[in-house]
């Protein structure tokens, strides 16, 4: 007899705005990510944007941006990564790291600091697994998301409106920024009326536990799906793709 809970049938405890985005983008990445356990390679931008979050955050608590906490942590989170700091990437990356600094030191703004990564979970309605995220920043009546960005852009992309959803949802009186800040300047956007991707979100959550419904082994669900090597979401999981899907 087949299980009520197809999502504990394949591991799986909960969601998250990352895991419901990647399956809205690619099926077959979603299945080699999250039902294969396949991992990809974390880059010197993404690096960047972890360092950069944290030397905010020890701001708040030592009332000065460190700088050179900024370069330590930056170098130190490459290494555990495996990233090597001699690389062309990575080296411009670093030389990026002050430009960045000076913007989100100087325009940062926000005040009163509550909490910082902080993890929520929303529940919904008949959904077996919740769906969690991580707060960057959470203010007394603001949530502020802060991205790095070499490219600024002209507007939230669909997929950070739904993350920003699911704070809202956690913390419904409380108003939703995203902070983007590039070496050279900044945007800041307040997301209001949300309630179309707090749809989005439930509806995808029961998308999910309906595809992986199907069957209880993940190869027959992969077999549903195909990978789109020429995307370069599957950087790095090339090798790991043709083992799912029998490629070679």
């Amino acid at each position: 007899m087949r299980s009520n809970n197809p999502f504990a049938v394949h591991g799986i405890n909960y969601l998250s705005p990352s895991s419901i985005n990647t399956y809205i983008n690619d099926n077959a990445l979603w299945v080699a990510r999250y039902l294969f356990g396949v991992k990809s390679s974390s880059g010197a931008s993404a690096v960047r944007g972890i360092a950069t979050e944290a030397t905010l955050a020890n701001k708040y608590e030592k009332k000065t941006f460190d700088f050179n906490y900024l370069d330590m942590h930056f170098m130190s989170l490459c290494a555990e990564s495996g990233i090597d700091l001699g690389d062309t990437k990575t080296a411009k990356e670093k030389k990026l790291l002050e430009g960045f600094g000076k913007v989100i030191d100087e325009n940062f703004d926000y005040e009163n600091l509550e909490a910082y990564q902080e993890k929520v979970s929303v529940q919904i309605d008949d959904l077996p697994v919740p769906i969690i995220g991580y707060i960057d920043f959470r203010f007394a009546d603001k949530i502020v998301d802060l991205k790095t960005t070499t490219r600024m852009p002209t507007r939230p992309t669909e997929a950070q409106k739904r993350q920003m959803a699911l704070y809202s949802m956690a913390y419904p009186k409380s108003s939703v920024d995203l902070f983007f800040a590039s070496p050279k300047e900044h945007k800041k956007f307040t997301l209001k009326n949300l309630s179309a991707y707090k749809k989005q979100l439930t509806q995808v959550a029961f998308g999910i536990q309906k595809f992986l419904s199907v069957s209880d082994d993940k190869h027959e669900i992969a077999s549903l799906t195909y990978p789109n090597l020429d995307s370069w979401l599957w950087t790095g999981m090339k090798d790991e793709a043709s083992k799912i899907w029998s490629l070679k």
